[in-house]
């Protein structure tokens, strides 16, 4: 059967804690000084089951003003509330307020229990029971029943077991794949054990064994033992009161407010982008850079707001916002919060996180921003990707590090991306284990400025058989993973070609005019015509003084292109014709010997070392020869 966890809520003695005691036998009031004050300061727990045996664990807050805060810790990952309203005093300041937090905190079900039945009577009960439908008539709490009991003589818990039972015959909805969370609501060590943390597992679920992280401190850990109410558990799941002993994590390594996931899962947040609301009742609108006290989870934590596109939320209102916080925060998409007042210390509102750690906001995309955010906060993961793309995050981004923006498992994201992907939404590149999102107006403009680089390349070089990808590459300020994939794209697209480490415009060739042309015939005559002694470059330039060097350089680079003349260093090129003659020379030659020497060789062609070397150099890098010392071998290619 499913997992339930149940809190309460109320003001300060409206009996939260005897009431808990009278259904479950625990006295959840643990520390020395809620005995001697009579009062829940802290949170307590404890833990029952249903007569249809679904196990039901039970937070108990403390009612105090100023204990707020620690009800706060306790409510987060509840299903089910128990707002506890005394009969003797009725609706109190921490009754509404408590009734605020939970608002806001998007708690979907609850009983009202009217605790202390003993001591009014009849006619009394009922005026406050027409109160309390009055003041929860505009909340979620309207249709639910109202039970008063008597926690001193038993009357009326029957009934309340038998509707919390009621309640909680449909399984509550639980999240079971995504990664799991466990905010840190308690840290304790046993001699002997080690440290122990405690909290409501509110997603996901947990092994003995598994690898674990402490956020936001990225404090790596394993799970040595699991307790779930009391009992050894392999395994906890969402909806769970779980303990769990860490391996190797010192009592100060962590606290109230910390968040175990698993590693990688979510990340240190700075700044957040939040979707908030003012209560209708604050006293006073939130200001721009106003300083609060942001909950979520089990933590409270400081921070600054900064109001986007006003200056200002009035009560009733809602708008977004950026909090920087003044510590690293465990939070992450979709997270619920509440937020207080500085001081004087009272819950002013709350809502939902929308983006963590966004990029900065340009003035000139406000309005864009805020039309952004408004589709991720009613939509979902596709939108929340979306944006991130275009907004917030990377324009060109893997799927692995959208994990610690989202806290969502790889299926889920995964589903989210194939939607975008059949929808044209996105650009979604994969090369083996590699999965690159693209935003779709990035990849366009980059395509466009990739094809403009090439294009100026070949006007600019006309002979060359196209640019370098690797200056591609450079000029575009792309890692050499995703350029790779981008290229693939676009050849497949049809918009280059290239071999090698060049790129050309798909189908670019290379075109003479008659002036080239001739050109072309006077160097290839005199390259045929010198044979295995051919003139350095320089030399060339001199013998076409008709034609400009830089031109005469790049007919010699599209020769070297066409095939006609091969490239043996800077200086020095040579006919193919002539090559190929000193490849059958040399294959002839290793038919009755194992070796040939640099002067061997030159005295073969009948030439100087100044032109046997890089012959020679020429053919070790094709594979023609091999070099051993001062000699040459066949090569491997020598067959070809």
């Amino acid at each position: 059967m499913g997992n339930i966890i149940i809190g309460t809520a109320g003001h300060i003695d409206h009996g939260k804690t005897t009431l808990i005691k009278a259904l479950t036998g625990i006295d959840t009031d643990r520390l020395k000084e809620e005995k001697e004050r009579g009062i829940t300061i802290d949170l307590g727990f404890a833990h029952f089951t249903l007569p249809n045996g679904k196990k039901v664990g039970i937070v108990d807050v403390p009612g105090h003003e100023k204990f707020v805060k620690n009800m706060l810790a306790g409510v987060g990952g509840i299903d089910l509330v128990l707002l506890v309203i005394a009969a003797d005093e009725g609706i109190m300041p921490q009754t509404k307020e408590h009734l605020n937090i939970l608002e806001l905190l998007n708690t979907k079900k609850g009983i009202i229990v009217i605790t202390k039945k003993d001591l009014v009577d009849n006619e009394w009960l009922e005026m406050v029971v027409e109160e309390v439908k009055e003041t929860v008539k505009t909340s979620f709490l309207k249709d639910s029943p109202i039970i008063p009991v008597s926690s001193k003589t038993g009357e009326g818990l029957d009934l309340l077991v038998q509707k919390i039972q009621e309640m909680t015959q449909q399984e509550f909805e639980k999240d079971l794949y995504s990664p799991f969370r466990l905010p840190v609501d308690r840290v304790f060590t046993i001699p002997g054990i080690g440290t122990i943390v405690t909290g409501s597992l509110i997603c996901g679920c947990v092994s003995v064994g598994d690898a674990v992280e402490i956020y936001p401190k990225k404090i790596k850990s394993k799970v040595r033992s699991i307790e779930v109410h009391g009992e050894s558990r392999e395994k906890a799941f969402a909806g769970q009161r779980t303990a769990i002993n860490l391996v190797d994590v010192k009592p100060d390594d962590i606290k109230r407010g910390d968040v175990i996931s698993i590693p990688g899962s979510m990340q240190p947040v700075e700044k957040a982008v939040i979707n908030v609301k003012l209560l209708e009742d604050a006293e006073k609108s939130l200001k721009n850079r106003e300083r609060v006290r942001f909950h979520a989870g089990t933590g409270e934590y400081l921070g600054r707001i900064s109001i986007i596109n006003r200056e200002e939320i009035l009560p009733g209102e809602r708008a977004f916002a950026v909090i920087h916080f003044e510590e690293a925060v465990p939070v992450t998409y979709e997270d619920y919060f509440v937020i207080r007042r500085y001081s004087p210390v009272h819950t002013i509102g709350g809502g939902k996180v929308i983006f963590v750690n966004p990029a900065k906001i340009k003035k000139e995309k406000i309005d864009i921003a805020v039309k952004g955010l408004e589709k991720i906060a009613n939509g979902g993961i596709k939108e929340f990707i979306l944006v991130y793309l275009s907004l917030f995050g990377k324009p060109v981004t893997s799927i692995a590090d959208l994990f610690p923006y989202l806290g969502k498992n790889y299926e889920t994201i995964r589903s989210a991306v194939d939607s975008l992907v059949k929808d044209n939404s996105v650009v979604f590149l994969k090369s083996g284990n590699e999965e690159i999102l693209c935003d779709m107006d990035y990849y366009d403009n980059l395509t466009e400025k990739a094809k403009e680089i090439v294009e100026a390349y070949h006007l600019k070089n006309p002979f060359s058989e196209g640019i370098l990808k690797e200056e591609l590459k450079s000029r575009l300020g792309l890692e050499s993973k995703v350029f790779e994939l981008f290229l693939s794209k676009w050849v497949q697209e049809g918009y280059f070609e290239g071999s090698g480490k060049y790129l050309k415009r798909k189908g670019y060739k290379i075109v003479l005019n008659e002036k080239e042309e001739q050109m072309k015939d006077k160097l290839l005559k005199i390259y045929e015509e010198k044979g295995w002694t051919p003139p350095a470059v320089e030399e060339v330039v001199q013998l076409l003084k008709d034609f400009e060097e830089e031109k005469i350089k790049s007919i010699l680079n599209y020769l070297v292109l066409e095939g006609s003349l091969i490239k043996l260093n800077d200086e020095i090129y040579m006919h193919k014709t002539w090559v190929e003659k000193a490849k059958e020379l040399l294959k002839n030659h290793f038919q009755k010997n194992k070796e040939i020497s640099v002067s061997q060789f030159r005295d073969m062609l009948n030439t100087s070392r100044k032109y046997a070397l890089p012959i020679l150099e020429y053919f070790d890098g094709i594979y023609f020869t091999r070099r051993i010392k001062d000699v040459r071998i066949p090569g491997s290619r020598i067959s070809d």
